[in-house]
């Protein structure tokens, strides 16, 4: 069976939860999954991922864009100049508008147009983000709120640092130090993703990075981009092998104002009570994967 629980918030804009779970696999191929994308593709919500490589090329980005099913959210986007509809910068609002301005909603090009203008601030994202880490990560502005998904992940990954840095101090190293340390043992992984998330269509940026072998297999997944609802994931996952297969931990930690103020309590109960269904969802799609 899989089994999630709540655990206990640092912040308050902040979900956590941690799950459980055994898998008839080697940790082996495990690491093969998670190398592969497929760990990705498990998430019942993903619509289409892609990976990237270290420059950007644009072959690697041309599925990250708006279908016809997503008109509705490329008219949001093209008319978009301020406030929690998306999570972007101020020059980033600016250089979309200046993009987009005479776009009409019904210019039948309007769907790439706005595609192309969205994949340009990814790309700038992903650059940064490779360049500089969290050092890279902009801030959100959402009207008149600036939210730090950068400082949020930085917190997160204070809340696992005791555990690696005893443990696993090298991965902790990369980890904490990205890019600035490497090692050839601990693989990096990136992608764009295309998922439903709230009903509308959402594009995330994610940094895998993984080690391991017969022994363990240690993930952390970061996403450092989220289009909307949320700011920032922080996945740290642990699999070691059992009798007939492994066990996999799991502690997934998500950031978002809408949980804050005066209703927080209840938006929080209903926030974790969906984590952990999701996360449910998640490694019953990886258990179906690996399976078959």
């Amino acid at each position: 069976g899989i089994v999630v629980t709540d655990l206990d918030r640092d912040r308050d804009d902040q979900l956590i939860a941690a799950a459980a779970m055994f898998l008839p696999v080697t940790t082996e191929a495990l690491l093969t999954t998670l190398r592969s994308g497929d760990g990705l593709r498990a998430d019942p919500a993903v619509l289409a991922m892609g990976v990237l490589g270290p420059g950007l090329d644009p072959a690697e980005w041309q599925g990250l864009k708006f279908e016809e099913g997503d008109r509705q959210e490329a008219a949001r986007l093209l008319r978009f100049t301020r406030g929690s509809d998306f999570n972007l910068a101020e020059d980033e609002i600016a250089a979309l508008r200046s993009k987009l301005d005479g776009v009409s909603r019904n210019d039948p090009a309007m769907l790439e147009t706005v595609s192309a203008a969205y994949r340009d601030i990814l790309g700038g994202r992903y650059e940064a983000y490779r360049q500089r880490g969290l050092d890279g990560v902009a801030n959100y502005q959402h009207g008149g709120s600036t939210l730090e998904p950068a400082s949020q992940l930085a917190d997160v990954a204070g809340q696992a640092e005791d555990f690696l840095s005893s443990r696993f101090p090298d991965f902790w190293a990369a980890f904490s130090n990205f890019p600035e340390v490497e090692n050839p043992d601990i693989v990096n992984g990136f992608y764009w993703v295309k998922k439903e998330v709230e009903g509308r269509p959402e594009f995330v940026l994610v940094h895998d990075m993984s080690a391991g072998g017969a022994d363990y297999v240690l993930v952390s997944r970061r996403e450092y981009f989220v289009g909307h609802t949320y700011e920032s994931l922080q996945v740290i996952a642990l699999a070691l092998p059992v009798e007939s297969g492994i066990a996999v931990f799991y502690v997934n930690a998500a950031f978002t104002d809408q949980i804050t103020g005066f209703f927080s309590g209840v938006a929080v109960g209903v926030g974790q009570g969906r984590m952990r269904n999701d996360l449910t969802e998640f490694f019953t799609g990886v258990r179906e994967r690996q399976q078959n």
